[in-house]
């Protein structure tokens, strides 16, 4: 693989943005919605089977780990309004806040949204950055608070959520369909 492909260590700051790492913002953005769906269409199914108890769970190791990743995202937007280099909005703050508001910035973590904006806010830098050749600093610091942000929802929700699921197939003798 050529070396622009490669995050080079030796860079001053994040100066390596792709047009791979574009790619994988966007696929991410799928990716996290296909997530989020399969764990609403899993505490459906319990919930239509009666089965409250495990519909409790899922739900709650969902809340439990988008609250924590949502918080990890609320405290670095807060500590990135304090670097130098920040650029202080992307169009898609913009256009939802209409130019201001660390209340509102809040209040869309509040509502759990912060983590899809984070994710519109890497495809808009990275296109920034492939397309019109902007400064790639900002872009690939995004996209590895991304990367952060999916590590810890991957161990806040996924692993305790794979052993629940593990263990209701082992309980009841047999496995559903989208378990």
């Amino acid at each position: 693989m050529p070396e622009s492909m490669y995050f080079r260590m030796d860079c001053p700051g994040f100066c390596r943005y792709t047009c791979l790492d574009f790619v994988f913002a966007v696929v991410g953005v799928f990716a996290y919605l296909c997530d989020v769906g399969s764990d609403l269409s899993v505490a459906a199914e319990f919930y239509l089977h009666g089965d409250f108890a495990w519909f409790g769970l899922v739900i709650g190791l969902m809340v439990l780990s988008s609250t924590v990743v949502h918080l990890f995202s609320w405290f670095w937007f807060k500590y990135d309004q304090e670097l130098e280099d920040f650029k202080s909005q992307t169009s898609a703050e913009r256009l939802l806040f209409g130019g201001g508001g660390r209340l509102k910035l809040s209040l869309l973590h509040a509502f759990q949204l912060g983590f899809l904006l984070r994710h519109v806010s890497a495809i808009e830098q990275g296109f920034g950055v492939w397309w019109w050749g902007e400064q790639a600093s900002y872009a690939a610091y995004v996209t590895h608070d991304l990367s952060m942000l999916r590590l810890l929802e991957a161990f806040c929700e996924s692993a305790p959520q794979l052993t629940l699921l593990l263990y209701i197939i082992l309980q009841t003798g047999h496995a559903r369909t989208m378990q």
